[in-house]
């Protein structure tokens, strides 16, 4: 009769180490952010890991690997380890631009994103026919 009821425990033992297993698979990892960081320093990535409004690189590329790609992302620090300003690519255009401020105690205090930038062309004026 023991060993009858030992049966179900461990299955449901063995489902919620894989549930757990299966959640911190899906979790960035550890190593994903660049292993030394300094600020003001440009850190490239093709994936972006977005946690609230902070837009944060995945695994660090070097440039030379992301400037080739369709879409890719480039972050700054600040001394604190904190995104300070985010910008996305695609063919080399930044399309979008994110910065942020923090308050003392670390808090999220500004978020700030700009549309894309495009430089305006000069229209052909009427009597340059």
């Amino acid at each position: 009769m023991t060993r009858l009821n030992s049966t179900p425990l461990s299955l449901r033992a063995v489902l919620l180490s894989g549930l757990l297993l299966a959640l911190c698979a899906m979790a960035a990892p550890a190593s994903a952010r660049p292993e030394t960081i300094r600020a003001g320093v440009s850190y490239y990535s093709d994936e972006l890991i977005e946690s609230g409004p902070v837009r944060d690189i995945g695994t660090e590329r070097n440039y030379e690997e992301v400037f080739k790609l369709y879409r890719y992302y480039e972050v700054f620090y600040d001394e604190s380890e904190r995104v300070v300003r985010c910008l996305e690519y695609k063919r080399g255009d930044v399309i979008r631009e994110d910065t942020y401020r923090y308050a003392e105690d670390g808090s999220l205090l500004e978020h700030v994103t700009d549309p894309p930038r495009r430089e305006a062309k000069p229209e052909a004026s009427p009597d340059s026919r």
